[in-house]
């Protein structure tokens, strides 16, 4: 994900992406978003549906979720958390299941290819990627 894109979700959801400070063998978070940029709004709404859960929630044993991992895999979106209950296990495994929908470069609809390297991409993107790859 672009810098830019990136570092707006770090300053409006902090708590959510502390362990980007850490050292990479600590946290792979400190690699940053590991996905292009289409997928930033479906991110964003993750974040703040997790900030407000969080925010709000009163069971004293609940633990505040802290990104580990966020990548692109097998043409998926792929979170990996600490933390949550099973409120933020369903936002999370929505978003994932959702990414195969959205191109992962442009966030327009989309379905996986079927060969050779798996990625999202709508037919635009397809188009390019293919235009722009050696042969």
């Amino acid at each position: 994900m672009d810098a830019e894109l990136q570092n707006q979700l770090y300053e409006k959801y902090p708590d959510l992406f502390s362990n980007k400070n850490k050292s990479r063998r600590e946290s792979c978070m400190a690699r940053g978003i590991e996905c292009n940029n289409g997928w930033y709004e479906l991110l964003g709404s993750v974040c703040w549906r997790i900030f407000q859960h969080d925010r709000n929630i009163a069971d004293p044993e609940y633990i505040p979720v802290k990104f580990d991992q966020i990548k692109e895999k097998y043409g998926g979106l792929r979170v990996y958390y600490s933390g949550g209950d099973d409120y933020v296990r369903g936002i999370i495994s929505m978003a994932e299941e959702y990414s195969y929908k959205v191109c992962g470069v442009c966030g327009n609809a989309k379905k996986p290819n079927k060969g050779g390297w798996i990625t999202t991409l709508c037919e635009s993107c397809r188009e390019k990627t293919c235009q722009t790859t050696p042969q």
